[in-house]
């Protein structure tokens, strides 16, 4: 059902109002792969997670950062080292990994706040 007609938008909005109602108030756990956000999927997926809080909903972000780490690593000149299909984790893997993850949290609360900003979210959005 297309919402771009003003005919359909009322079906359409009638539709999903009782999961508008039905998770009002309650906790989102989100997952978020580091591919993705190396994508540059970031934005479209806040503004995505922005409609949810709008709703109501509360959020949980749990993101990943593999890529990121991988990047680091590699202009550290360090390869990756794997056992069993995970990562060995020594002292320059782990710097790297605080690294990527301290880098993603601030592009991801930039991104937030970015869009209360162009958005006009309400003020507890924003803090």
């Amino acid at each position: 059902m297309s919402v771009v007609f003003p005919h359909t938008f009322v079906p359409w909005f009638r539709s999903v109002a009782p999961y508008i109602h039905a998770y009002h108030g309650k906790t989102f756990v989100v997952g978020l792969v580091g591919e993705a956000i190396a994508a540059g999927k970031l934005n479209a997926f806040v503004q995505d997670l922005a409609i949810l809080h709008a709703m109501g909903i509360k959020l949980v972000l749990v993101h990943g950062f593999r890529p990121q780490v991988n990047e680091q690593l590699k202009a550290k000149g360090h390869t990756s080292r794997f056992s069993h299909g995970r990562r060995i984790t020594d002292g320059v893997a782990l710097d790297c990994a605080q690294e990527a993850a301290g880098q993603l949290r601030f592009e991801i609360e930039a991104a937030f706040s970015q869009g209360c900003r162009t958005r006009r979210w309400p003020t507890r959005w924003c803090g």
